[in-house]
């Protein structure tokens, strides 16, 4: 007689065809995959732009439209679609993230790249040492924990910037993760 197991799409945990959550990290089962729309939350609470600096609407429209990959409104920013090499396609939001503590408005880019977990975090922390452009942070998403790669920006260095190419590259340390985390899979 042979037992079905479900493989969970976070730990890989096998787990008994009846279990509706993973024993292992609580992960709901049943899905293929995480929760796949949580990127629409990547920018976090909404929070307007200062009155003073009305520009910055305006410049997150123009970034996302300058950009050249297919932008759509989401949530309270952009969601650009970056086509990669193999087929592959990974979102990056573009949106408001509030004030720096000097009271300048920053823009954030945000690219989801799948569940987060302990064996993955210290070797993220080492390879920001190396980063340039885009940073590796863990983002509550849906109440789960996330590995973002993710790049703010003060609105005034934001004008002048190669648009293109820095989301291309943001887009492309984030699936360089998500293919490692979730086996070559193409979710985000």
């Amino acid at each position: 007689m042979s037992s079905s197991t479900i493989a969970c799409a976070r730990c890989t945990l096998g787990n008994h065809y009846s279990n509706r959550f993973c024993v292992g990290c609580g992960l709901p089962l049943g899905a293929t995959a995480p929760d796949v729309e949580a990127g629409l939350d990547a920018l976090g609470p909404y929070e307007a732009p200062e009155p003073a600096d009305a520009d910055a609407s305006r410049l997150i429209q123009e970034i996302a439209q300058r950009c050249g990959f297919e932008a759509s409104p989401s949530s309270h920013g952009w969601r650009l679609t970056v086509p990669l090499q193999l087929d592959r396609q990974q979102a990056v939001y573009l949106g408001y993230a509030g004030t720096d503590p000097e009271g300048r408005s920053i823009l954030s880019l945000v690219s989801v790249c799948g569940p987060a977990n302990d064996r993955d975090t210290r070797i993220l922390l080492k390879l920001n040492a190396r980063s340039v452009e885009g940073h590796f942070a863990i983002k509550v998403l849906r109440g789960e924990e996330y590995f973002v790669v993710i790049e703010n920006l003060a609105t005034e260095s934001a004008e002048h910037l190669d648009a293109s190419g820095l989301v291309r590259r943001i887009a492309e340390a984030a699936d360089g993760l998500e293919d490692r985390l979730s086996r070559g899979l193409d979710l985000y």
